[in-house]
């Protein structure tokens, strides 16, 4: 396994250099990694002898890499795996016993959630608005080119992270800020669905879980779909829709999912039939799921869980991620997991915005 060790780096403003903090300084740090509506966030203590709250400042540029070394005297940032680039909320020394400081911050998306939108975007379409918010915002752009211009009642009152949200809703895309500063506004790529690592329990040496909460219930089951799509340039509305009835005796449960390849009616119809099909079907949950830390566990990535019996082993998406480091305790990865693919950031948004 090696010794856990933490790199972390800001940004010097007067020289826009990067600057690392000591080894020595670093008592701990949690990074909390969500899907698209939320934005990822940090919270790390240092130690305050020197006065290092003096330094630090919010909007400030700050990053991490962890991971295990085979040498805890000879090691280096190459040595680890970056998990988080983002910018300082807030900067908290105290002053007791100890002097201790402690950084709280989001990722880049954090801007765009703070922000609201402007009417100057308007009459423009959904990758141009993108790709002029990525560039304001300090982003490197990865924008799939769209057609269709949007419409002005879309941006009233609204921040800029909500509306990136919706206009990828609408043409069938996600969108998120990676942790190298690139908005990433296209269709959901393939090789996310590449099984990223192995969840052992009680497999002899390939065991790796050390806690896991499994909930195979109701709970997520979908008994309603509505599939939309703007066509052209008119952006005219093209609607389906799919019911269970049989599960609608337990309250009705709907999602709306907006799918460029419904291009008339009957498409929308048979892509709603489909998803509910799919969505119908029993969801397995788990929670408090605990590993030794594992840097490359990222929200929407694929394990495969073993050893838990044959209802619950199975591949399984990442919902939530938290990476937790302290000299004290170690390094642990802590996860939510979910047995069907997260569609879009839709049924997320109620977290953020309600």
């Amino acid at each position: 396994m090696g010794a856990h060790r933490c790199w972390i780096e800001v940004i010097n403003p007067e020289k826009n250099e990067p600057v690392a903090v000591k080894w020595s300084d670093i008592i701990s740090v949690d990074i909390d990694l969500s899907l698209y509506a939320a934005a990822d966030s940090f919270n790390c203590i240092l130690k305050n002898d020197f006065l290092l709250s003096d330094y630090f400042k919010k909007d400030q540029e700050i990053s991490f890499w962890l991971g295990s070394v085979s040498d805890p005297n000879h090691w280096s940032k190459e040595d680890l795996t970056h998990v988080f680039t983002g910018r300082i909320d807030g900067v908290r020394p105290y002053f007791g016993e100890q002097m201790i400081v402690q950084l709280v911050g989001r990722d880049y998306s954090g801007r765009l959630i703070d922000r609201e939108f402007s009417v100057a975007y308007a009459e423009q379409t959904a990758s141009q608005i993108a790709a002029k918010l990525a560039v304001e915002n300090g982003l490197t752009v990865d924008v799939t080119e769209t057609e269709v211009v949007i419409e002005k009642d879309l941006y009233k009152d609204r921040k800029e992270w909500e509306i990136l949200q919706e206009l990828a809703d609408r043409e069938g895309f996600v969108c998120y800020v990676k942790k190298n500063k690139i908005l990433y506004f296209g269709p959901r790529k393939e090789t996310d669905d590449a099984v990223i690592a192995e969840l052992n329990y009680k497999q002899k040496e390939k065991s790796n879980v050390l806690t896991m909460q499994f909930d195979n219930s109701m709970v997520g089951i979908i008994n309603y779909v509505v599939v939309r799509h703007w066509l052209g340039w008119k952006k005219k509305i093209i609607q389906g829709e799919a019911k269970d009835e049989d599960l609608m005796k337990y309250g009705e449960k709907k999602r709306v999912v907006y799918d460029p390849k419904a291009i008339t009616k009957e498409l929308a119809d048979q892509i709603a039939a489909n998803k509910l099909k799919e969505w119908s079907r029993g969801v397995v949950t788990a929670e408090q799921v605990r590993i030794p830390g594992s840097p490359l566990v990222d929200p929407e990535k694929k394990v495969v869980i073993k050893g838990c019996g044959q209802v619950f082993d199975g591949n399984y998406y990442i919902e939530k991620a938290r990476h937790i480091f302290s000299k004290s305790g170690g390094f642990f990865t802590e996860m939510n997991l979910t047995s069907q693919r997260p569609d879009s950031a839709a049924q997320y948004r109620k977290d953020l915005y309600d």
